[in-house]
């Protein structure tokens, strides 16, 4: 059986991830830098900040992990989340947009 609020919390992490996919995106649009597809979003945002120091790799780290939950939220069946899981990462999503929000007002002034 299938809990409504099993639902939301597995709706969350999908949200969370797009939350950040929308940030991250964003930062690369600063640099003139898009891809069509989330997995090229995430190896460009790889590349052009984790690994030249832009962005801490504990942020990386938040952005994979996601990007890797809600892959198997979407597309495996039977994957369920618990609120337990979830809820540690809203803040850390929330840090992430944080920082690179600041890295694109840098960038804008």
């Amino acid at each position: 059986m299938y809990s409504r609020q099993g639902a939301t919390v597995d709706a969350c992490v999908n949200r969370l991830y797009h939350a950040c996919f929308y940030a991250v995106s964003a930062l690369l649009f600063m640099d003139g830098l898009s891809s069509s597809k989330h997995a090229g979003i995430r190896g460009l945002f790889n590349r052009q900040y984790v690994k030249t120091g832009k962005v801490p790799k504990d942020f990386a780290r938040i952005y994979n992990d996601l990007f890797e939950r809600r892959q198997e939220g979407d597309y495996i069946d039977f994957v369920s989340f618990q609120e337990s899981q979830v809820l540690p990462w809203i803040s850390e999503a929330e840090e992430l947009i944080r920082f690179i929000a600041t890295l694109v007002q840098e960038q804008t002034n």
